[in-house]
């Protein structure tokens, strides 16, 4: 299975620079245009998707939503809630200069809050389950930068790490094949 796994696009709080983990935060204007560019990018690779999945928060669903008919795309979104942003829990809402030297912290813990071995191992047990539960060959995984960090961190620990940018609207590309993950060029 080929997953294309976005990142949504822009809310107040990531103009903000406010840390919204699982907050429910809608799109605003910007990430409205990141998503029907996003669409517009797939239609000019002819890029076709056999399913797309979304994180259950609305900044996601929305962009989902806004590809999907950009692109005519007929079928239902999937809403899979392992694909949910990390749980900041006593960070959300922060400021992100204050709020990530903690989360860039090594093994860095809180009761509450979802760490990086517990991220990383949701992220990599949904997204094997997600490829070997369907028969579908291609998907379109609307999701949030930690859920993108902890793949890419689970795929390649030497190369990526949590400090990576990953951007509103940013494409990553996954291969899952045999029950193994990689990262690929598209």
């Amino acid at each position: 299975m080929i997953i294309a796994m976005v990142r949504h696009g822009q809310t107040d709080f990531n103009a903000n620079g406010i840390v919204q983990g699982r907050i429910n935060i809608p799109l605003n204007a910007k990430g409205k245009k990141q998503s029907s560019t996003l669409a517009d990018i797939f239609l000019s690779k002819d890029e076709q998707f056999d399913i797309i999945i979304s994180s259950p928060l609305s900044r996601a669903l929305e962009t989902a939503h806004i590809i999907a008919k950009k692109m005519n795309y007929q079928k239902y979104i999937r809403v899979d809630h392992q694909f949910v942003e990390r749980d900041f829990f006593h960070l959300d809402g922060l400021p992100v200069g204050d709020a990530m030297p903690l989360v860039r912290q090594k093994n860095y813990t809180y009761d509450g809050y979802e760490n990086d071995e517990l991220l990383i191992s949701r992220i990599a047990k949904a997204t094997l389950k997600l490829a070997s539960n369907t028969s579908e060959n291609k998907a379109l995984l609307i999701a949030h930068s930690h859920v993108i960090k902890a793949l890419r961190v689970y795929v390649d620990p030497q190369k990526y790490s949590f400090m990576d940018l990953v951007d509103n609207a940013d494409i990553i590309y996954f291969e899952v094949k045999d029950q193994t993950i990689k990262i690929i060029d598209k």
